[in-house]
């Protein structure tokens, strides 16, 4: 899990931009150890395989000292350069025999049968230099590692990698010798520039064909830019950061679609960070489903000492169905690589998700959301309870009723909660697994929303302090909106708002604001891009996906049918009365009072329920708009209402 806090003391990075033939360069050096380690911040820790060259290269990992699931053992503060790696005599690692010995020497073992610590501690009883372990899950990312019993008495560095990775290793390791470096800068080359990790200007998420058109709106641009490190120890010129599109349709072939590039005269060594950034951008508009994918490359006058890292790549798909900010799988589902909250004691509630831009004039049904949650507890395999998403509607500036006006920030009175996606745990839901909660009934006509042409859609995960919402934390959004912000016609692109509060209720008037970019560092409602804000994003791409319907629906076939019920009075000053009028008995109901940002206020739950009439008190809650939400016999029905407390 990653646990990530509202305000951050992380030192800003220094950043002066100058226009250079058509390219924005950002400068983030300087020739200090306070730069150093700022930019060591924004670099983050590399693994390299040395040799054999069949599986040498960069890999993906995590490690036991990051701020995941708690820090244990030691923090990767050193170079290990070219150190050997070698098979646990016990593949699983949960003891090790008397006359192992694997001094000065790095251990690989296999995720299984006992805690992460355990393992760690085993093989540094037998002189390990650091231990590497693998991920079991097939074709699986590294995770998070919990320390357990014995990780507090763990001094050496804890990693793992992923599973298609750690195999390749441990087989290799049959028949010949591995050679491995770990850094937190570079690999004492020459000439060794990098691309840093998560740093690409990526594409706009996976988003359904039916909302793609000749002349993509701005929401679905494509933009070109990249942090460059320089990693050596000589100063580079004539920098290159080049990007290539390519567009591989369904069952077909790939072709290029797009390229840019950007040139950086100059990068000097001293722990340098530039960004190359172009102010161009391109709508592409296509015909079928498929993948977008986009390849960053760097090259200069030198030839580079390590290659591995001067390439980047990533995705988006064109779904028939789907919306999503991360990557989704084989099956097009959101991929969860961890779990995110707000960090805090205790931690507060909030509500977080993506964004969607539906663009498409036609009328098509919203029918789920698919999300993920974790509770923290590694000690059971179910969850319980329930989850709810609620999708609204933002029309930015529409709050000219209160003054507002147009400034890409969303507010109160601005959204409009169109339905909540209700899903019911059962056994088989478990901690980071993605589940579907549905819009209504299963079959996506109950309480079905339509869409609208041109609207923005936040999608939000109705979240309690103490839980996580499933994260993809091999991306990151920043230099996206950066890009957009930098570009030629400068445009907001936002990712996954959030709001977070503390308060019983959450007050509504015009300094109440969502935090337009998550976890950054700036204060909680600030959505200003700053670069310091670039490792504090990281990760917060929400594993969360908006299906709606494969093709258009009229709107007068439509069942918009849901639970049955009535409140008054309306507006309510000390009181509202919810009157059900349901089909059937609900054995259990629950009925929620959420305020306009879908923060939970009050919760009632009820058994045996047909026709009765349960008043709410709302003599605590400050005037303004809030919705009454009725969960019962499989669907989730949501009403407004207004408090005029005078």
């Amino acid at each position: 899990m990653t646990v990530l806090f509202p305000k951050l003391s992380i030192l800003k990075l220094s950043i002066m931009r100058r226009i250079l033939s058509f390219v924005i360069v950002l400068m983030l050096a300087l020739p200090s150890l306070q730069s150093y380690a700022q930019n060591i911040t924004v670099m983050g820790p590399r693994l390299l395989v040395n040799s054999p060259a069949g599986i040498s290269g960069l890999k993906k990992f995590t490690y036991s000292s990051s701020s995941a699931t708690g820090t244990w053992g030691r923090v990767l503060d050193s170079f290990w350069s070219n150190v050997e790696l070698v098979r646990s005599q016990d593949s699983l690692g949960c003891t090790q025999p008397i006359a192992a010995n694997y001094a000065n020497k790095w251990v690989i073992i296999w995720r299984g049968n006992c805690q992460f610590g355990e393992k760690a501690k085993a093989a540094q009883d037998r002189g390990a230099a650091g231990v590497i372990i693998i991920n079991n899950v097939p074709g699986a990312d590294p995770v998070g590692m919990a320390a357990g019993t014995a990780g507090g008495a763990v001094v050496i560095p804890v990693l793992m990698v992923s599973n298609p990775d750690g195999a390749a290793i441990w087989s290799t390791l049959g028949s010949q010798q591995v050679f491995i470096s770990l850094t937190r800068w570079g690999f004492n080359n020459t000439n060794d520039l990098a691309i840093v990790p998560k740093s690409g200007a990526i594409g706009p998420g996976s988003i359904p064909l039916s909302q793609w058109k000749s002349g993509s709106p701005t929401a679905y641009k494509f933009y070109s830019g990249a942090f460059i490190a320089n990693t050596g120890t000589a100063n580079q010129t004539n920098v290159k950061v080049s990007s290539v599109v390519t567009f591989t349709p369904t069952g077909g072939s790939s072709t290029v679609v797009y390229t840019d590039s950007a040139i950086i005269p100059t990068l000097n060594a001293a722990d340098s960070i530039l960004e190359g950034i172009s102010p161009r951008s391109t709508s592409l508009n296509p015909t079928q489903t498929g993948r977008y994918t986009i390849k960053y490359a760097i090259s200069y006058d030198n030839t580079d000492q390590n290659p591995a890292d001067d390439t980047a790549s990533y995705y988006v798909d064109v779904t028939t169905n789907v919306f999503c900010k991360g990557r989704l799988d084989a099956t097009g589902k959101p991929i969860v690589t961890g779990g995110t909250r707000v960090g805090s004691t205790p931690p507060p509630a909030f509500v977080w998700g993506p964004l969607f831009y539906m663009s498409s004039s036609d009328t098509f049904k919203l029918q789920a959301v698919q999300f993920a949650i974790s509770d923290g507890d590694t000690s059971r395999h179910s969850l319980s309870g329930s989850a709810v998403a609620y999708v609204m509607k933002w029309t930015d500036g529409s709050n000219t009723g209160s003054g507002g006006k147009a400034d890409n920030i969303i507010q109160p009175a601005e959204l409009q909660v169109k339905g909540a996606a209700l899903r019911e745990f059962t056994t088989a839901d478990s901690n980071n697994q993605v589940f579907t909660a549905y819009i209504g009934k299963e079959d996506g006509t109950a309480g079905t929303i339509l869409s609208e042409p041109n609207s923005w859609y936040w999608v939000v995960a109705d979240m309690p302090g103490n839980t996580f919402l499933g994260t993809d934390g091999e991306l990151n959004y920043y230099n996206r909106t950066n890009a957009a912000k930098y570009a030629t016609t400068a445009v907001a692109d936002y990712w996954s708002p959030i709001f977070i509060s503390t308060k019983a209720d959450m007050l509504l008037n015009s300094a109440d604001s969502a935090r337009m970019i998550p976890f950054g560092v700036s204060n909680i409602n600030g959505h200003n891009i700053d670069s310091a804000s670039f490792t504090g994003t990281s990760g917060t791409i929400p594993a969360m996906a908006l299906v709606i319907s494969p093709f258009k629906v009229s709107v007068n076939n439509v069942n918009t049918a849901g639970n049955k019920f009535e409140l008054f009075p309306n507006p309510a000053t000390s009181e509202v009365n919810v009157k059900f009028e349901l089909d059937k008995k609900a054995d259990k109901a629950q009925i929620r009072v959420i305020d306009v940002f879908g923060k939970n206020i009050q919760t009632i739950d009820k058994a045996n329920i047909q026709n009765e009439t349960i008043r709410i008190s709302t003599s605590n809650l400050a005037s303004g708009n809030y919705y009454v939400v009725v969960i019962a016999n499989g669907l989730a029905t949501v009403k407004p209402f207004t408090v005029n407390n005078k």
